[in-house]
């Protein structure tokens, strides 16, 4: 399985600067060349910068509806009139029946692109809709990796959907790099996820060979200073994701 992180960045990033030194892309990564994770107003910008061909992009598979992780204009320029698949929120994909086969999803939904089978699970973040859903995912093929951007501690139901699946890569939500923060909520910080590691592992969902990133980080709740950065990742046993990195799992 092999991930290219196209964009890293939470929503407080200015991305008419996109492109300048230290500015973050809108989260984003495609999976195995043609499967786009989330597709936030940077992406076509990212495509065009790490040498991704709009026409690689199979499905389009959305984690929830905010503009940093949904954007439609984006969207349509790279579906145009291929009318490719894009799995999401039925409100989600209310917006985009005019350019994609759109696939409404709710939680427990499992579905398959390219060999690929994905299982969607609630994800502790809300939309302007409270009633609408939002995702994480888990993705199985030769290897499994849990996918769990703008969320909090995990919910019972996701714990129990993924039951005793063993998971081999973990990209997961690192919004805050400090504890304390108000948008805990249906955030992450490095605190919360090292207990949901350490409680993973005990279930044996994990082993010490899963390969964890951090990613959707917050230009405003980490150091601006790259080596430091990189210090909370090593303090934490962790990876950070880049943009335009390519990683095999």
């Amino acid at each position: 399985m092999k991930m290219l992180f196209l964009g890293c960045g939470a929503a407080d990033y200015n991305w008419k600067n996109y492109g300048e030194a230290g500015v973050l892309g809108s989260t984003a990564t495609l999976l195995d060349d043609g499967i786009l994770l989330d597709c936030g107003p940077t992406v076509t910008a990212a495509m065009a910068r790490f040498g991704v061909e709009k026409e690689q992009i199979k499905a389009i598979v959305n984690t929830h509806n905010h503009s940093d992780h949904l954007n439609f204009e984006e969207v349509r320029k790279i579906a145009c009139d291929r009318k490719i698949d894009f799995y999401g929120s039925a409100e989600a994909c209310a917006g985009l029946a005019e350019c994609c086969t759109v696939h409404p999803l709710t939680f427990g939904d499992e579905f398959t692109i390219g060999g690929k089978k994905f299982l969607a699970l609630p994800s502790n973040h809300a939309v302007e809709n409270l009633r609408e859903e939002t995702f994480n995912y888990l993705i199985t093929g030769d290897k499994s990796l849990l996918y769990a951007l703008d969320t909090a501690w995990m919910l019972t139901r996701a714990r129990l959907l993924i039951g005793n699946s063993h998971i081999d890569a973990i990209v997961w939500d690192a919004t805050m790099s400090e504890p304390d923060d108000w948008r805990i909520f249906e955030h992450s910080d490095p605190v919360m996820f090292a207990s949901i590691r350490r409680v993973l592992k005990q279930t044996g969902n994990i082993d010490d060979d899963v390969k964890i990133w951090f990613d959707h980080r917050a230009r405003t709740l980490w150091p601006a200073d790259p080596a430091e950065q990189e210090a909370i990742a090593r303090r934490e046993g962790v990876m950070l994701a880049h943009d335009g990195e390519s990683v095999v799992i």
